[in-house]
């Protein structure tokens, strides 16, 4: 199998919500500046809030290969090679791929988000992972 590739950007799947987001951050900003004394405390306040949140505002890229899984964060970049997997959760909109069932590993985990795939393509990457993973790891 090649590479399965997509992206995740749930500001354009959820724009009302998006939107609210925005002007709570610009409210808190506001605030902020007000009770500081200073326009500067509500500017980092709100480069602050947005970066807290860049996950839901930027682009999530979602990597799936014979080698790894890869999740590439606006800030960061998570990989789990298939021979260190230890849990897998599958659910029809979302994936968790965790080295144990620990709880501290599954929040440490990978999760995929699959909100842009077709019903065949999450077919298909629930039959490759099943390929490259042993069945006790499904949960």
């Amino acid at each position: 199998m090649t590479p399965m590739q997509w992206t995740v950007h749930p500001a354009r799947v959820r724009p009302v919500a998006a939107i609210w987001a925005v002007v709570a951050i610009a409210v808190v900003a506001t605030l902020i500046a007000q009770l500081a004394g200073d326009w500067f405390w509500g500017a980092i306040s709100a480069v602050g809030l947005f970066i807290s949140l860049t996950r839901f505002f930027l682009t999530t890229r979602y990597r799936i290969d014979a080698e790894v899984a890869e999740v590439i964060y606006p800030l960061s970049m998570s990989r789990l090679r298939w021979d260190e997997v230890g849990c897998i959760r599958w659910q029809d909109h979302r994936a968790l791929v965790a080295r144990s069932i620990s709880r501290r590993a599954q929040m440490r985990g990978l999760v995929f988000d699959f909100t842009n795939l077709s019903v065949d393509t999450k077919a298909q990457l629930r039959e490759f992972v099943l390929a490259q993973t042993s069945p006790e790891v499904w949960q």
